[in-house]
């Protein structure tokens, strides 16, 4: 009888299988099996999408059955294709050496045995196992160039869709012969996200207070599970919601850092049919939470330094008091603390009862002053806000509009053009398909007649969705018509921001207050409130305050 040969294939990614299984291997090795007379196959190890790289020899559950096959005496032979379906770091060999001490013989097809029996032989084996390893690195670093040249054309890399988007074919081949997928928004969930940056931008919630109000209001979260603060997080700093995909985003050490969003790679033009938020929205709920961020950091370092952020943000918005945070002290300058309290009685009748009184306290308590009424600060701040929100003015936006339709235009072209060139692909791979089909009916190609059948048949099936697709919108530039043309002057409805500002709950009074204003002075004769562009003044009995530039967003 001769030495029982046992194979070990693998494959380091799912786009490496053929129809789940790794042929090429097999066949390799059988056919190496054969002209050896003193050879007997007896079984096959396979390892499906498992990177020899990334992976220690403790982490591979096929090379530790391996091991323990090889300690019972099952086996004499252990083949390979090559040293690095083995393995890609130098601890392999540690490993190949194991082996040998437990009587096995490692051989590879493209390399022969693998011996340790001299001191040369353990040298050699661990200068080619180096090799693989500088060789994986190598082609990490191919594959990470052209994942960022990909993202800066505007392409998904692959891996899962983000939630409010879903895979669907794109139209393109790769060069392996696989059909890439591009993402499309779900309404449905797109719904969900806007909520999400509204909850962030408007009512001030960090994740956790988003993911309870999701909770509450019984969204289903991604999973079956419930929404988490993890969760909220990934769709807040994601840009794709704002139409930019970005990679690097990451760097892994021991464990993953997060890059700063400045320093990640783009795609280099906005893709408009991934928009789900505003690109300024985007933009203020990143300046929000690093702002919160920045703080809670030297608030957990402790540091004496006065902090100040370039996006005024509170440090949250619950609570009965709206200007917690911006109102100071005229006299020392801190800033003035919550003094509210309750009281609590029963009626005759055995009800219980509660008032709660609302104060703001100097925290040095000033001789001058110590203490104000929230009714009395805060009405007189919102009188001066609320007429400065008045005196806002619509602005002539039909320059603006006719621009914005001008760019809808050339984005519904471009899309034109694509749908077009994807069709060309499709076209090209058509024939190229059909022209292998007399070679696969004799045999002489890798895949069946009917596969190839299977593959054409899709490919026509994505052509005709195609041009489905391009017909649509030759009919949407067809029916749009120049707003220029039109004659008229334009309109838009402009939100009346100071009775927004006196109907809407505190929190987002807060959120709005936070970015108008930089800070509010407090005294007993008068209050002073410091815009963030220049300064206004306003007397208990004269009104002094300038219009100025108020910085958050007019819905369109």
């Amino acid at each position: 009888m001769g030495k029982r040969v046992r194979t070990l294939l693998r494959v380091s990614s799912k786009q490496q299988l053929h129809d789940d299984d790794i042929p090429m291997q097999r066949a390799q090795a059988k056919q190496y099996i054969a002209g050896r007379p003193d050879w007997v196959f007896d079984k096959e190890y396979m390892e499906k999408a498992v990177s020899a790289y990334k992976n220690s020899v403790e982490e591979r559950e096929v090379l530790q059955e391996i091991l323990s096959d090889a300690r019972e005496r099952k086996f004499e032979v252990l083949l390979a294709y090559m040293s690095d379906r083995i393995g890609r770091q130098e601890e392999y060999s540690f490993y190949v050496a194991a082996l040998n001490r437990l009587g096995i013989e490692v051989w590879t097809i493209r390399d022969g045995q693998l011996k340790t029996e001299d001191h040369i032989d353990k040298l050699l084996n661990y200068i080619r196992f180096w090799q693989n390893e500088g060789e994986s690195k190598k082609t990490s670093m191919r594959v990470r160039d052209t994942q960022r040249e990909m993202v800066r054309a505007g392409k998904f890399t692959g891996g899962k869709a983000p939630y409010g988007y879903r895979l669907v074919p794109s139209g393109i081949v790769s060069s392996h012969g696989r059909l890439l997928k591009k993402l499309e928004i779900v309404e449905e969930k797109a719904q969900v996200v806007r909520k999400i940056y509204d909850l962030a931008l408007y009512h001030g919630m960090g994740y956790c207070k988003i993911a309870e109000e999701l909770n509450r209001q019984g969204i289903p979260a991604i999973t079956a599970q419930k929404w988490k603060a993890g969760t909220i997080r990934g769709i807040l700093t994601n840009p794709v919601y704002m139409g930019y995909l970005a990679i690097d985003r990451r760097v892994h050490y021991d464990t993953h850092v997060r890059v700063d969003r400045r320093d990640w790679i783009y795609s280099d033009h906005q893709i408009t049919e991934l928009i789900v938020v505003p690109q300024e929205t985007w933009e203020k709920v990143q300046e929000i939470r690093e702002a919160r961020k920045e703080k809670l950091d030297a608030a957990h370092r402790k540091s004496s330094e006065k902090y100040k952020a370039q996006y005024n943000t509170p440090f949250s918005t619950a609570g009965k008091l709206a200007l917690t945070g911006l109102a100071v002290c005229g006299y020392c300058g801190r800033k003035l603390k919550n003094g509210s309290y309750c009281s609590h009685w029963t009626t005759k009748d055995g009800k219980k009862k509660a008032a709660f009184t609302g104060r703001y306290v100097c925290p040095s308590k000033c001789p001058e002053r110590v203490c104000y009424s929230q009714n009395y600060l805060e009405s007189l701040v919102f009188q001066i806000v609320e007429k400065s929100l008045a005196r806002l003015e619509p602005i002539d936006v039909q320059e603006e509009l006719q621009k914005k339709q001008g760019r809808h235009r050339q984005g519904m072209q471009k899309e034109l053009e694509r749908v077009q060139k994807q069709q060309k692909t499709l076209k090209s791979d058509i024939l190229t398909l059909e022209e292998k089909i007399p070679e696969a009916i004799r045999g002489d190609y890798y895949f069946s007649a009917g596969k190839l059948a299977s593959m054409i048949k899709e490919k026509e099936r994505i052509y005709e969705e195609l041009e489905e697709k391009g017909q649509q919108i030759k009919e949407k530039l067809t029916d749009q018509v120049d707003i220029g043309g039109l004659g008229a002057e334009l309109t838009v409805p402009f939100p009346d921001w100071r009775e927004i500002f006196k109907s809407t709950e505190i929190k987002t009074k807060k959120m709005l207050l936070f970015s108008m204003i930089d800070q509010i002075e407090v005294k007993d004769e008068s209050i002073h409130i410091k815009y963030k562009v220049g300064k206004g003044t306003f007397e208990p009995t004269h009104d002094t305050s300038p219009l100025k530039t108020i910085g958050f967003p007019v819905p369109e």
